[in-house]
């Protein structure tokens, strides 16, 4: 009878275990998941905030920031071709 309960106190035991290892994942992963999306809003703000510098690089300077788009164009227009 010593061997069926020491048996099942293993099995218990390795039970209480994978849950463990269960909650340590689960808990790992939302943490992962927290440090992602601030990340994920910290680019999202740097984007914004370059997106808004641009604008007003090209409203300060229209010409110059229509060569350079023509540019870029024409650059892209003939890596295209090939």
């Amino acid at each position: 009878m010593s061997t069926i309960t020491a048996k099942d106190e293993t099995v218990r035991n390795l039970g209480k275990t994978s849950d463990d290892i269960q909650d340590d994942l689960h808990n790992a992963a939302n943490q992962a998941g927290r440090k992602v999306r601030g990340m994920i809003d910290s680019a999202g703000d740097e984007v914004s905030h370059v997106g808004q510098r641009v604008s007003k690089e090209i409203h300060a300077n229209p010409v110059q920031s229509s060569l350079i788009a023509l540019g870029v164009g024409v650059v892209l227009g003939a890596l295209l071709r090939r």
